[in-house]
């Protein structure tokens, strides 16, 4: 049960507790079961043409290779989309302080309920706890704060949380975790890059990482109709997708081959498997494609 008013203390046991309730989209990476994985140890371990080096310049720390889980939490409450990165790992407080302070050019050092908080130029971090960071602009940063005190209600008792409920990932927590609303403005951004089916209101999403992959995703929407509607799209989307001779060449059919939609009542189920037997080379081929983006960003 969820404390009915704030507690003793930031709470970091479950790093959903430092986000506020209004959130919209929530990822939530077990870093450390990522690099553990054979599945996706490459893609962890690769550099990404010297990201990672960047990332300890501006952060005082590589999240990927140095932090053990990080949640990141999207809302458009104020209008405009904002981004919070929540990290767990073991950190070292004058690291990142200086390495923010070096990056944002007059941010003071303040606190926000006893834990340190670093600001300036409408970007903040905050040590919540020895071993919990929060990135994000101020008011977001303090309200993880606020909700790990609990002073706020967290995502956790929210229709994000009931999704990761319903994919039984706060009792067996997987890989990877996605629960996003469907807002107007997502909508609005995804014009001209994805199609948003109609009815959908909600989608949610669990990586499975053991010797096999299993991804499981489930689509929330208005109406039978609209979810039958979907499941018929997103079917004939994962049949041309798995012909496409860049997607034959580079071997990654299985990931299509492996894969099944269905539509159960106003829900949209969408499963995909992998054994272990095509694991081989899979994860280096992805590390490729990533490395080849990052390239062409330059």
């Amino acid at each position: 049960m969820r404390p009915s008013g704030p507690r003793a203390g930031a709470d970091d046991s479950d790093l959903w507790n430092l986000v506020p309730n209004d959130t919209d989209a929530l990822a939530d990476v077990d870093l450390a079961a990522l690099r553990a994985s054979p599945w996706s140890s490459a893609v962890m371990q690769g550099n990404l043409d010297g990201e990672r080096e960047e990332r300890r310049r501006r952060f005082g720390y590589d999240v990927f290779t140095e932090a053990e889980r990080m949640l990141v939490a999207g809302t458009e409450v104020t209008g405009a989309p904002s981004t919070t990165t929540i990290a767990r790992g073991r950190f070292e407080p004058d690291r990142v302080a200086s390495a923010f302070l070096a990056a944002t050019p007059g941010a003071a050092a303040t606190q926000w309920r006893g834990s340190a908080l670093w600001e300036g130029q409408g970007r903040a971090v905050a040590l919540v706890t020895p071993r919990t960071l929060a990135h994000g602009d101020g008011q977001r940063v303090r309200g993880a704060i606020d909700a790990a005190w609990g002073v706020v209600a967290d995502a956790g008792g929210g229709p994000l949380g009931e999704l990761r409920r319903a994919l039984d990932a706060d009792k067996n927590p997987a890989a990877v975790t996605i629960a996003l609303l469907v807002t107007d403005g997502m909508r609005a951004r995804a014009q001209g890059v994805l199609v948003v089916p109609d009815g959908l209101r909600r989608i949610g999403a669990r990586l499975n990482l053991g010797a096999d992959l299993d991804l499981e995703a489930l689509a929330l929407f208005d109406s039978g109709g609209h979810a039958a509607t979907a499941a018929s799209i997103w079917s004939e989307a994962r049949r041309q997708y798995a012909r496409q001779q860049m997607v034959m060449l580079l071997g990654l059919a299985p990931v299509f081959d492996g894969m099944t939609v269905a539509a159960e009542g106003s829900r949209v189920h969408v499963r995909l498997h992998i054994g272990a037997e095509r694991r081989e080379g899979l994860a280096e081929k992805l590390l490729a494609v990533l490395q080849a983006l990052a390239k062409a960003k330059q």
